[in-house]
């Protein structure tokens, strides 16, 4: 058999490989897109999106519940003594 034989045959594998691939990553993001709807779909019939949205989103540098001081200091300590070094 021919090395131009055995490429355009790495080549046809190649790109049935990528095809099959490709259609199946569109397949998941098609699903995804179904199953988010869907989860909207349910949540706002069974009342659930008021109730999330009432809550406020918190995002900052507060400690939270649960934390320990000395350990927050540690890794801080830790972290700043990593880039002090590995520049």
């Amino acid at each position: 058999m021919p090395i131009t034989d055995l490429l355009m045959s790495g080549i046809n594998l190649m790109g049935i490989g990528m095809m099959i691939v490709f259609t199946f990553l569109l397949m998941l993001v098609f699903a995804m897109k179904g199953m988010s709807k869907f989860a909207l779909f349910v949540s706002e019939r069974q009342g659930v999106s008021e109730t999330l949205s009432s809550h406020p989103v918190t995002t900052g540098q507060g400690q939270q519940a649960g934390m320990r001081g000395d350990l927050v200091a540690a890794i801080t300590a830790a972290i700043n003594t990593y880039r002090t070094t590995h520049q």
